[in-house]
C-alpha cells in the first residue's frame, strides 16, 4: 500500500513544473495519466535525446505515469478529458495543468462535469501573462549576483529552480486540496504561478527584507558563501574543492588543520575583530582565503581530502556531471537511490527512487517511461470502462490515437 494509492490524477502539463509535480505524486502511488496531443506535446522532443531520437528529458519527468494521446483541439477529444475528470469516486476528479487561455479548461466549465473538481492551475505570472523559469529568474536579481566577481553581465544559472520549486508546491497543493475535499465535499481551485514562487522564495531567504531594512545591495562574490565563510581552493594536482565553515567548530578545525591559528589571531588583534563571529569571517573572506590557499596548493587532492575528512570539516568536490554519474564514489553511486532500468527505446541507464526514504512503506521499483500514447487503450478501459471496440471507434473519429 502506497501513501497516495487511490488517487487518480490527470496531468495536462508540459515542460518542468507540472510534470515534476505529477511525477512526485506518481512516485507516492497515485495513478497519473499524462495527456498529450496527437503526436506528443513540444516537450516530448526536448533535448537531451537518446540515439533513437526519444527525449531523455521527457522520460525523466514522466516515469511512473501512464500516457495517452488525445486530439485536444476537437470536442470529441476534449470530451475524453472531461470523461476522465468525471469518473466517480473520492480519488478521481483531480487535474493538474499549465494550459492557459483555453475556455474549456476553466474551472467553472469543468465543474459542470465534476462538481467537486480539484484543479491545480500553474501559470507564469499573477496577472495572467506568460512566463517560464528563465524569464522569471532574470527579474529576481540573482543573475546579477551569480558568476565571477569581475563579470560585467548577468549570469543565468542552468538549473530551472523556480520550475522545480513550483512543482513541489503543486504536488503539495494536490494532497492538501484532496484532504480538504474529503472533509468538506467542496471543489478546490489552487492557482500557482512561477513569479509568485520566485519572489516569495526570495523573501523567505531574506533577500527582500535586506533591501527594505538595510538598503543594501548584494554584490557578485564568485564562489564565496554569502554571510558565512566558504571558499573554493585549487589543489597541487589541479583539482578543486569547496570548503565551508558554518560553525565555530568548523572554523577552529579548519584553521588548526591549515596551521593558520597564530597568524589569524594576530590579524584579529590588529583589526579589532573576532573571527568567532560568522559575520567577521564573511567580511574578511578575501584575506582569510589568501592565508588558507597555500595549504591547499601545496597538497594533492587525495591528501587534502584525507585531511579534511580527518578534521571533520565540511567540504565538497568539484566534479563534472559525467564524474558525478560514473564515479564509484560520486553522488549517484553513494545515494543508494538508483536502480538500472532497461528501456527498449532509450537504452539501459540508472533512474532514482523517491528521494524521501520511508520506513513504513516500500516505494515502487522504477520502470521505463511510457512511450507517448502507449496507455491510451488501457486508460480508456480502466477509467471509463470502454470496451476495445468502443476505444477503436473513438480512434476512428480521430479523438484519440491507440498504440499500434
Amino acid at each position: 500500500m502506497l501513501p497516495l494509492s487511490g488517487l487518480h490524477v490527470v496531468d495536462l502539463c508540459t515542460y518542468v513544473a507540472g510534470p515534476s509535480a505529477c511525477m512526485t505524486l506518481a512516485q507516492l502511488g497515485a495513478d497519473v495519466v499524462r495527456v498529450d496531443p496527437i503526436g506528443g506535446a513540444t516537450d516530448t522532443r526536448r533535448l537531451p535525446l537518446a540515439p533513437g531520437g526519444r527525449s531523455l528529458y521527457w522520460a525523466g519527468l514522466n516515469r511512473g505515469k501512464r500516457s495517452i494521446e488525445v486530439d485536444l483541439r476537437s470536442e470529441a477529444g476534449r470530451d475524453v478529458v472531461r470523461g476522465l475528470l468525471a469518473v466517480p469516486g473520492d480519488g478521481h476528479g483531480i487535474l493538474v495543468t499549465n494550459a492557459v487561455g483555453q475556455a474549456w479548461l476553466r474551472h467553472a466549465a469543468l465543474l459542470e462535469v465534476r462538481p467537486d473538481l480539484i484543479q491545480v492551475q500553474i501559470g507564469g505570472r499573477a496577472d495572467g501573462r506568460p512566463a517560464v523559469d528563465y524569464t522569471v529568474n532574470c527579474e529576481v536579481g540573482l543573475p546579477w549576483v551569480t558568476g565571477p566577481v569581475d563579470a560585467s553581465a548577468p549570469v543565468n544559472h542552468v538549473l530551472p529552480a523556480w520550475d522545480l520549486i513550483t512543482g513541489a508546491h503543486a504536488a503539495l497543493a494536490v494532497v492538501s486540496a484532496e484532504r480538504l475535499r474529503r472533509a468538506t465535499g467542496a471543489p478546490q481551485l489552487v492557482e500557482i504561478n512561477l513569479a509568485d514562487v520566485a519572489v516569495a522564495t526570495m523573501a523567505h531567504l531574506g533577500f527582500v527584507a535586506d533591501v527594505v531594512v538595510n538598503g543594501s545591495q548584494r554584490l557578485r562574490e564568485g564562489n564565496y558563501l554569502y554571510g558565512s565563510y566558504g571558499c573554493d581552493f585549487p589543489t597541487a594536482d589541479a583539482r578543486r574543492v569547496m570548503v565551508v565553515a558554518l560553525t565555530n567548530r568548523h572554523w577552529n578545525n579548519l584553521i588548526r588543520l591549515t596551521g593558520t591559528e597564530d597568524v589569524l589571531a594576530a590579524m584579529e588583534k590588529a583589526l579589532g575583530v573576532d573571527f568567532a563571529a560568522e559575520e567577521a569571517r564573511y567580511r574578511y573572506r578575501d584575506v582569510i582565503s589568501a592565508l588558507l590557499r597555500p595549504w591547499f596548493e601545496q597538497r594533492t587532492h587525495a591528501d587534502v581530502v584525507a585531511a579534511l575528512e580527518g578534521a571533520h570539516i565540511l567540504w565538497g568536490d568539484y566534479r563534472t556531471i559525467e564524474e558525478m554519474t560514473r564515479s564509484g564514489d560520486g553522488l549517484l553511486a553513494t545515494s543508494g537511490l538508483f536502480t538500472e532500468v532497461d528501456d527498449p527505446a532509450l537504452g539501459r541507464y540508472p533512474v532514482p527512487l523517491p528521494v524521501a526514504r520511508p520506513s513504513g512503506w516500500a516505494p515502487p521499483v522504477p520502470g521505463p517511461a511510457p512511450a507517448v500514447g502507449a496507455d491510451t487503450g488501457n486508460v480508456l478501459s480502466d477509467w471509463l470502462g470502454l470496451s476495445g471496440s468502443e476505444a477503436a471507434g473513438l480512434a476512428e473519429t480521430g479523438a484519440v490515437r491507440l498504440p499500434v
